[in-house]
């Protein structure tokens, strides 16, 4: 038997079959045993013996070690029944992805399509349109809105309607939020708006820094410009609680950084009832014709500062413009 495996260079299958052969005239075997009296290499027993389990030909024999040979047909019998399993649990693993494909597509698709759906950004370039949308706006909102403006304030006619429309919201019941930048409460007729829009009901605060012009309602609707350096430019209305949920934290954000709008003002002049030395240094600056980034430089301060100083003096002095109080700071000898 082992010259004839040898002769024929014989492959696994060959092998394999040499193997059985003598498991099934000896009997129950340890393998070393069986492998030298065909004399094979370990390298030749190795690819016999795998061939012969994968075939289901032997099995653990009566003692530890050894092996013992199996019935081709009860072989068969087995393979079959491995093979049953086998396609039943590919049935089972089919059924799991087709489940799971009918899941995706009439459940989670659809909900995505829906949020897609909600989803609309409007370029407006036209003011007639952008005051259609705000009154169209207004109609809809039902619980709250919030806005930021850096400034300057618009005409007082615009103004106007503003309050108008705020005290209807309120009236409604709706929460209205407006954030201002300090530097424009500084003149008498920004400071009258604002207590007018505080005595409506709105809460009013003031930022140091203000990024942009921005309306929303709801937490599902706002209207921002297109570029916030031209407000008076093309704005865009974005529609959806996916693309709006980033405005409305921008916006808390912004909300929890200012403080309240105060009639009696904010600022440190209206504590001490006068211009301190930092303040008059300002307006002596200022007089001089330096720019806020100069100032800064010279004062040692933040350009938010400087912003800040200048708008209390102004504030103090009851002055419109940096022009106005100019004039008003030399007419009272405080430069």
């Amino acid at each position: 038997m082992a010259s004839a495996v040898r002769s024929g260079g014989a492959d696994a299958a060959d092998i394999g079959l040499a193997l059985y052969q003598s498991l099934r005239a000896n009997g129950s075997t340890v393998p070393d045993k069986a492998e030298a009296g065909l004399g094979l290499t370990d390298t030749e027993a190795a690819a016999g013996w795998s061939e012969l389990r994968e075939l289901g030909l032997i099995r653990p024999g009566r003692v530890a070690e050894e092996v013992d040979s199996v019935d081709p047909d009860t072989a068969l019998i087995g393979l079959l029944a491995r093979q049953r399993e086998a396609l039943r649990a590919q049935r089972d693993e089919l059924s799991a992805i087709v489940e799971a494909a009918e899941s995706l597509m009439e459940r989670y698709r659809p909900a995505v399509l829906r949020e897609t759906a909600e989803i609309e950004v409007e370029l407006v370039t036209k003011e007639n349109r952008r005051r259609q949308f705000v009154r169209d706006f207004d109609a809809t909102i039902s619980e709250s809105v919030g806005s930021m403006h850096p400034g300057p304030l618009p005409s007082g006619e615009i103004l106007a309607g503003s309050l108008a429309a705020d005290s209807t919201l309120i009236a409604r019941g709706v929460r209205v939020r407006a954030i201002y930048g300090q530097s424009v409460n500084s003149a008498p007729r920004q400071r009258k708006y604002f207590s007018d829009l505080a005595a409506t009901g709105a809460e009013v605060r003031l930022a140091e820094q203000v990024p942009f012009d921005l309306l929303i309602a709801d937490s599902h609707s706002a209207l921002v410009l297109a570029n916030p350096e031209d407000p008076s430019g093309p704005a865009v209305i974005v529609r959806g609680p996916a693309l709006v949920r980033s405005y409305v934290a921008m916006y808390e954000d912004c909300w929890l950084r200012s403080v309240p709008y105060s009639a009696k003002g904010t600022g440190s002049i209206e504590a001490e009832g006068e211009l301190t030395e930092q303040h008059r240094t300002t307006l002596r600056l200022l007089a001089n014709g330096m720019t806020d980034e100069r100032i800064a430089r010279k004062l040692g301060v933040s350009l938010r500062t400087v912003s800040r100083l200048v708008s209390e003096i102004m504030r103090y002095l009851q002055a419109d413009s940096r022009f106005q109080a100019g004039v008003l700071a030399a007419t009272r000898g405080l430069i």
